[in-house]
C-alpha cells in the first residue's frame, strides 16, 4: 500500500466529514431561528409589511442555505475518498470500503429527503438507518482484517454506528427520547470524527 496515497485520500475523507458535521451542527442551531424569521416575515405582510426583518432575516437565511451546500459537499468528499481510498487498498478490504461509500451516498440522499418540503420525513429516516447498518457492517468487517491500517479507527467507528442505532431506538421513548437521542448522536460525531483521524495517522 502506498502511505503517501493513504495519507492523502483519507486526509480528504476526514476533512469532508468535519464539513458536514459542523455544518449539520449549525444547521440545526440556525434552521429553527430562520424559520421564526420567516413565519414573522409571513405574519407581517398579512398587514401589508414585506420583509419586515430586513437584511437580518436575508443573511440568515442566505447563512443557512450555506450550511446546507457545505452539508452535500462533505459528504461529496468523503464519497469520492472513499472510491479513492478502495483503489489502493488490498482486495480483501475493497468491498467493506466500497459499502461505505455506497452508505454515505444513501446517507446523502436521505439528507436531501429531511429537508426537502412535502416529501414525508420518515422516508429519509428510513434511508439514513439503512445506510448506519451499511456503515456497521462495514466498519466490523475493517475492524477485523489483518491487512487495513486503520482497522482501529474503524474499532471506533464500529461503536460510533451502534451509538447512532442505540439512539434511534431511545428515540421512540415520550419526553426523554429526543434529549437522549441527541446526546448520543454527538458522542458518535465526536467519536467518527476520532475514528476517522486514527484511520488518517495510520500507516
Amino acid at each position: 500500500m502506498d502511505k503517501t496515497s493513504w495519507s492523502v485520500e483519507t486526509k480528504k475523507i476526514f476533512n469532508g466529514i468535519l464539513l458536514f458535521s459542523l455544518s449539520w451542527i449549525a444547521y440545526g442551531i440556525f434552521d429553527p431561528i430562520d424559520s421564526l424569521v420567516s413565519g414573522v416575515d409571513t405574519l407581517a405582510s398579512f398587514s401589508g409589511r414585506s420583509n419586515a426583518t430586513g437584511a437580518a432575516g436575508s443573511t440568515l437565511s442566505n447563512f443557512v442555505n450555506l450550511l446546507l451546500v457545505g452539508i452535500g459537499a462533505g459528504y461529496i468528499m468523503v464519497i469520492i475518498g472513499l472510491k479513492k481510498l478502495g483503489d489502493i487498498l488490498e482486495e480483501a478490504d475493497k468491498k467493506p470500503v466500497a459499502s461505505l461509500r455506497t452508505a454515505f451516498i444513501l446517507a446523502l440522499i436521505a439528507v436531501a429527503l429531511d429537508i426537502l418540503p412535502l416529501i414525508p420525513g420518515i422516508i429519509g429516516d428510513i434511508l439514513y438507518l439503512i445506510a448506519v447498518i451499511l456503515m456497521l457492517v462495514a466498519y466490523g468487517k475493517l475492524k477485523k482484517s489483518a491487512t487495513f491500517a486503520g482497522s482501529a479507527g474503524a474499532s471506533t467507528l464500529f461503536v460510533a454506528m451502534i451509538l447512532i442505532i442505540v439512539g434511534w431506538g431511545v428515540d421512540l421513548i415520550p419526553l426523554l427520547g429526543d434529549w437522549v437521542e441527541g446526546i448520543l448522536t454527538i458522542i458518535a460525531y465526536i467519536m467518527t470524527l476520532s475514528g476517522w483521524k486514527k484511520i488518517k495517522n495510520a500507516a
